[in-house]
């Protein structure tokens, strides 16, 4: 990289990260969120390893040295996005709540991925970027998350506290409204992140106990 001149100070988030522990797993991430932010707005087939390399001021071999392809980033990015999240549902999902408090739980944890750099990335590209084997790996990481919501919803169903007449159509309509939220969510616009998430929530949250009222 070429020097800069003297007295100029320009930010560069390489180097001014603290990477002096985990420096590699740190730098990786670092090239896994640059990348998911340029795809997101640039998209996928039309961003080149030369425009990230050169978002995060460093080179092409550079970039190179922590990944294999292009596709190996977008996948990294889409299976990262998901393992923060099946981490921060370990770590803080309450299992003692009615299962009504979980389901928003979960997606409220949900939707601060979704609307995340490597959420948004993960909403707008298409998997079928990737290729067959790496797909259906995701896709199946994917339909644990449905498995989880499933559960919950199933778990509603008899502590009286959710009640719809499918839950499988029930679980895919609030997966598809949050997956269609990076299409139209602006960070600049009037809501933050959160209350979009709170506004969803409560929309599904008088969904589920809406039949509840008729049944009463």
């Amino acid at each position: 990289m070429s020097k800069k001149p003297a007295g100029r100070k320009r930010h560069n988030i390489w180097e001014s990260t603290d990477l002096r522990q985990e420096q590699h797993d740190a730098k990786r991430r670092l090239i896994l969120k640059q990348a998911a932010i340029l795809f997101a707005d640039r998209g996928f087939h039309e961003t080149t390893i030369d425009q990230i390399a050169e978002a995060l001021h460093v080179s092409k071999p550079t970039i190179y040295y922590y990944i294999d392809s292009k596709e190996e980033l977008l996948y990294d990015i889409a299976h990262t996005g998901l393992a923060d999240l099946n981490e921060a549902l370990s770590r803080d999902q309450n299992a003692g709540l009615p299962a009504i408090d979980r389901f928003a739980q979960f997606f409220t944890m949900y939707g601060r991925l979704i609307l995340s750099e490597f959420g948004v990335c993960l909403a707008l590209i298409s998997d079928r970027s990737l290729n067959p084997q790496s797909r259906r790996r995701l896709r199946s990481l994917k339909k644990q998350f449905e498995i989880t919501v499933r559960k919950i919803i199933d778990e509603g169903r008899q502590d009286g506290t959710i009640c719809v007449d499918d839950p499988k159509i029930f679980t895919f309509a609030v997966f598809g409204a949050f997956n269609w939220a990076p299409q139209w969510f602006s960070s600049k616009g009037s809501s933050s992140s959160d209350q979009v998430i709170a506004d969803l929530l409560e929309i599904f949250r008088k969904v589920a106990s809406q039949g509840l009222a008729v049944r009463q």
